[in-house]
């Protein structure tokens, strides 16, 4: 039985996130110890989908050792998703390589004195790979083909490679030579779509070979098609468009799932979780394929922007570290001698009422959305998500009583795990 499945009271979920806090502290204290790490998420595989969703992704990044155990558990376990049988393992291992090291390349033309990638690191490719691996086996494969699983979990951990710390407002407005290079519009989504195609080509990953058949060489076209779409799906400009692509999916779809699990009269059991996938359901082929690529593209929009819905530790540091490289770009542009971008000066922000606008604007529908679809994983984000703003409330009233600004707590990845800069005088 999945530990979804066993989460019937109020009470057990609290047991649960104990029992899931309590493993996180016996599982680190390795540290960057690859077979620890390698055991955690294969347990998380085997017994539990929330389990990977509670460990610490700052932790589980900090070293290569424990990045590649993770790379590994979950591409090259043949149990849980499939690559083309023409797939080399060592092929992988060189895919991993090379798109890491592109998540530490420095983007040319842009001052790294201020500029640092705090929140677009390689650890936070790592959460958002970890997160879309949660949602595919919190129910999210009853949608997909097997191709376009694995599409989705490529698509999440290159999501932002070649990031430049900037956002793409930043890049057009400057004249960046990235702008010019991919007609404005998506800049950075468009680059990273580029990389992953090249790897994709160089390593023979999700690439048609001689001697494939014609269904090979669909599901292939149809993979790549995927990861570019859903890649540019997340450009945060196109949020509300897509939200309102999936609401006029979200009856079709639940209603073709709901015949097939034959729940009618049971609205508890609405929506994919994972005894869905125990019983082998897939409605994939229901759907046609421009309605997997919104739900695709969904999944992985909610996995980048989960933050706001883990725990409190977690996304507390999460929030320093994306403030941390918004007013960064504030600091640059005032060098510049143009306006900061909103949010972006570090003068005039509150972090808690950002924290809270990006909340009730944005996630608070996102996660709504995502319960409809995934009840239970989309209920823990959710509540996760209202503790969190009655938290940044907190912060907010107390801002306003003393006068004094909320402190960003600033604590960045490891450099291993994709930081590229160094602490500031001001910085603990």
């Amino acid at each position: 039985m999945s530990l979804f499945h066993s989460l019937q009271t109020n009470q057990k979920v609290c047991m649960c996130v104990l029992f899931l806090s309590l493993s996180l502290i016996c599982g680190c204290q390795d540290p960057g110890g690859s077979n620890n790490e390698l055991s955690s998420i294969q347990e998380s595989n085997n017994s539990g989908n929330l389990l990977v969703f509670f460990r610490d992704p700052f932790e589980l990044s900090k070293s290569y050792k424990s990045q590649i155990a993770i790379f590994e558990s979950i591409f090259l376990n043949p149990t849980k998703y499939k690559f083309s049988s023409s797939t080399k393992e060592s092929s992988l291992h060189s895919f991993f390589n090379d798109l890491r090291n592109g998540h530490f390349i420095k983007t040319v033309d842009i001052n790294h004195s201020y500029i640092r990638k705090e929140y677009h690191t390689f650890t936070h490719a790592m959460d958002v790979l970890l997160t879309t691996h949660t949602f595919l086996k919190s129910g999210a494969e009853v949608f997909l083909t097997e191709s376009e699983q694995m599409a989705l979990l490529l698509a999440a951990f290159g999501h932002d490679v070649l990031h430049a710390g900037v956002n793409n407002s930043f890049l057009i407005e400057t004249n960046h030579p990235f702008s010019s290079e991919t007609n404005g519009g998506s800049v950075q989504e468009k680059r990273s779509v580029a990389f992953i195609f090249e790897l994709f080509d160089e390593y023979e990953i999700f690439s048609i070979q001689n001697g494939m058949s014609e269904n090979e060489k669909i599901q292939i076209s149809q993979a790549r098609e995927l990861v570019e779409k859903s890649i540019l799906w997340t450009d945060i400009k196109k949020h509300k468009e897509l939200i309102s692509e999936v609401k006029n999916l979200k009856d079709k779809v639940l209603k073709i799932l709901t015949k097939y699990k034959n729940v009618s009269h049971d609205r508890s059991r609405m929506g994919a979780c994972p005894s869905d996938i125990e019983e082998g359901i897939n409605i994939s082929d229901q759907l046609q394929f421009e309605e997997r690529i919104i739900l695709a593209s969904f999944f992985l929009h909610c996995a980048d922007v989960s933050n706001p819905g883990k725990e409190w530790v977690q996304s507390e540091r999460w929030a320093g570290l994306v403030m941390n490289e918004f007013f960064s770009q504030g600091d640059l542009q005032k060098e510049l001698g143009l306006k900061p971008s909103k949010n972006c000066d570090r003068e005039v922000v509150s972090v808690p009422a950002c924290q809270i606008g990006f909340g009730d604007y944005v996630i608070r529908d996102l996660y709504e959305s995502l319960k409809n679809f995934l009840p239970q994983v989309g209920g823990t984000m959710l509540r996760n998500f209202n503790a969190n703003q009655l938290k940044w409330k907190e912060f907010l009233e107390r801002e306003k009583k003393t006068g004094k600004s909320y402190r960003i707590k600033f604590r960045p990845p490891t450099k291993e795990g994709g930081w590229i800069g160094n602490l500031r005088n001001n910085e603990n």
